[in-house]
């Protein structure tokens, strides 16, 4: 039988994407160029399918993020999704898809990387919390692959293994793939949400 959405979850993609209050004021103040054009843009819905996995696989409710690391809004919205995973862990699923938006955030790939990286010794999402967690601090930095360094050894991997995973083709073609299938759907914004299939206006 298909999966029915919980009771208690129907109300919950509005108030997980649109914060009233202090979120929405920060989101306003975000600039067009950093949440790329206009909410309305890109597809209305989505077949959810690869990316990186945090939930059951069965779980009733999927949620789909075409996230670039270095991005504010991203970084916003990043302890929310927690959240939400942590009070439904039964019935909420998050697949995440890298979309650096390299013209306009210098770091936004070699973060995508480092969590790559991380993620061949069994760690992604171990290192893609503490990118987002520091977000302000490495996206001021002069050299950011030495902070992904420095989380790498935080959580406890191969420091000489971590650095040959970033600078890997094929550590580059995993993030590549996220990218293209964004821009194959006309995905142009980030973050990009999908709930079940269908997008999410995550902006006031």
């Amino acid at each position: 039988p298909m999966l029915q959405k919980p009771p208690e979850l129907l109300g919950l993609p509005a108030g997980m994407f649109i914060l009233a209050g202090g979120g929405a004021l920060y989101m306003s103040r975000q600039s067009v160029t950093e949440t790329e054009s206009a909410a309305t843009s890109g597809p209305s819905t989505l077949k959810s399918g690869g990316g990186r996995i945090r939930g059951p696989q069965n779980a009733a409710v999927t949620v789909v993020e075409f996230g670039d690391y270095q991005c504010p809004s991203c970084g916003f919205f990043a302890p929310i999704l927690d959240e939400v995973l942590k009070r439904y862990p039964n019935d909420v699923k998050l697949e995440f898809h890298h979309y650096p938006l390299v013209g306009i955030h210098q770091w936004a790939m070699p973060a995508a990387l480092a969590a790559e990286a991380a993620a061949d010794q069994g760690k992604f999402w171990e290192m893609h919390d503490l990118i987002y967690k520091n977000q302000e601090k490495w996206s001021r930095s002069a050299n950011a692959e030495a902070e992904f360094l420095s989380y790498a050894t935080q959580i406890g991997l191969n420091a000489n293994q971590f650095m040959q995973s970033m600078k890997a083709p094929e550590t580059q073609q995993r993030v590549l793939a996220d990218v293209v299938r964004a821009r194959e759907s006309n995905i142009n914004e980030t973050p990009t949400f999908f709930l079940n299939g269908e997008k999410v206006v995550s902006k006031p």
